[in-house]
């Protein structure tokens, strides 16, 4: 079936059909029933041996009459006096008794008299009645005979209709929400993988079968998280390739400068052009980074001591510090466990500079940048704290976005940063299926938080 429109209608029609036909069959099975049995007692010698027992003894006579019939002979007998009750005290079934109150009142008017009839006119009755020498009037009820499952299935029979109708209807309406649901469930948790980066989705398989609305749709949204993925991968290489072919005139151009320096001596605007190629130089090879950190395969995971790979690169920033005279920022470490991951190391080392590097340029001079190495039950966690100014609130969530700056870093000068240091930290990070985050620290400056799944750890 092509359609799900036409799915879901069939489904709902057979619901519909199913109730109504049940109701139908057992209407007439049970008004066939009803008619057979009273048409032929109407005419049987029962009604007038009954009548003959009511003449000559009354009623206390019709009713040892009645309890002494055999039973058996294929129906039940019912006597009904003008109270409306069984001579021997059994229950009316309620269709009885609203059949047997139905005809009483076409025979009276509504304020209770009797009603007149025209001499000519003798209205007709669904069942046999009978006179005594009092006046008193007897009605007769032949029911069919019942065995017990039969009497069980008259008595219970609303509610297993009810409970058929409810069974069938559950049964078509699951099979149609499971129809619809699955599929949606599949697309709902693509579109999550998606949406985490994960362009290497994709679901037409498992809907591989289906030519309704939800397999083109599945086939349509495999089509486009394809075309997302070449995106992605045409973006990757665009700047790899872009970086690799700018890096060539960038070293010519160092080339040139330093010819021009020997020639011409020392100049200011050579100072400003050495300055800026060298933050052009180290753009690029940020953004060779950041290109290289989408191919995983490009770097084996390896076994790595964590702590180790901390004091190394904590290390390598220390002496780059020591060589700014200005500032004189420090970095500490302090680790209180020393797992070991099996990670990327390149790309978390790449992560871990990136993050103390943008702690110690935010640093006030003499500043000191706070590393803490440890591990909970929710994973390992390494934070960095330094003693900046803080980034406002509505600011945090934008910090790991390719080429962010504050409006704080951008009142400042060009050499502050391309703000892609962040980005690439985060990139590393999830990787590792890990998280990244920054917020203010209660002590002042900037905390950034990363944390590495302990499943890892060996």
């Amino acid at each position: 079936m092509r359609s799900l429109l036409i799915r879901i209608f069939l489904s709902f029609w057979l619901i519909i059909g199913i109730t109504i036909g049940a109701a139908a069959l057992a209407g007439y099975y049970y008004a066939e029933r009803m008619r057979d049995t009273v048409e032929n007692f109407a005419s049987s010698d029962l009604l007038l041996d009954a009548s003959d027992v009511l003449a000559q003894e009354g009623r206390e006579g019709l009713r040892r009459w009645l309890e002494g019939r055999p039973a058996g002979g294929g129906i039940t007998l019912l006597v009904i006096d003008s109270n409306e009750r069984d001579l021997l005290g059994r229950r009316l079934p309620r269709r009885l008794r609203h059949l047997l109150h139905s005809q009483d009142s076409r025979e009276h008017r509504r304020d209770g008299t009797q009603a007149e009839s025209p001499r000519n006119l003798r209205p007709a009755r669904a069942l046999p009645q009978l006179v005594a020498s009092d006046g008193e009037v007897f009605t007769f009820l032949a029911l069919p005979a019942r065995e017990p499952y039969r009497r069980w299935l008259d008595e219970q029979a609303v509610p297993l209709f009810l409970f058929f109708a409810l069974l069938s209807s559950a049964a078509v309406s699951y099979l149609l929400a499971r129809t619809v649901s699955g599929p949606v469930q599949r697309l709902r948790a693509a579109t999550l993988g998606i949406a985490e980066g994960d362009l290497s989705t994709r679901i037409a398989g498992s809907l591989h079968g289906r030519r309704d609305e939800l397999g083109l749709l599945a086939r349509d949204f495999d089509r486009m998280a394809e075309k997302l993925e070449q995106a992605a991968k045409q973006q990757t290489e665009l700047s790899s390739n872009i970086s690799h072919e700018l890096r060539s005139p960038l070293a010519r151009m160092r080339v040139a400068l330093e010819l021009a320096r020997r020639q011409a001596g020392e100049l200011p605007e050579f100072t400003r052009m050495d300055q800026e190629t060298e933050r052009l130089d180290e753009l690029i090879g940020q953004i060779l980074s950041y290109a290289r950190l989408d191919a995983a395969d490009t770097e084996r995971a390896t076994p790595v001591a964590l702590r180790d790979l901390l004091e190394e690169v904590v290390e390598n920033v220390n002496y780059e510090c020591r060589a700014d005279n200005e500032k004189r920022v420090r970095v500490e470490l302090r680790c209180t466990t020393e797992p070991n991951l099996t990670i990327y190391r390149g790309a978390l080392t790449s992560a871990i500079e990136n993050v103390l590097r943008n702690a110690v340029a935010h640093s006030p001079v003499e500043g000191v940048v706070n590393v803490h190495l440890e591990q909970d039950a929710a994973g390992i966690l390494i934070s960095v704290v330094d003693m900046g100014d803080g980034v406002p609130t509505n600011e945090l969530e934008h910090l790991f976005e390719p080429f962010y700056r504050t409006r704080a870093t951008q009142q400042k000068e060009a050499r502050s940063g391309s703000g892609l240091g962040l980005a690439i930290a985060a990139r590393a990070i999830q990787l590792h299926d890990g998280d990244i985050s920054a917020q203010n620290d209660a002590g002042g400056g900037l905390r950034i938080e990363l944390r590495l799944p302990s499943g890892e750890s060996d």
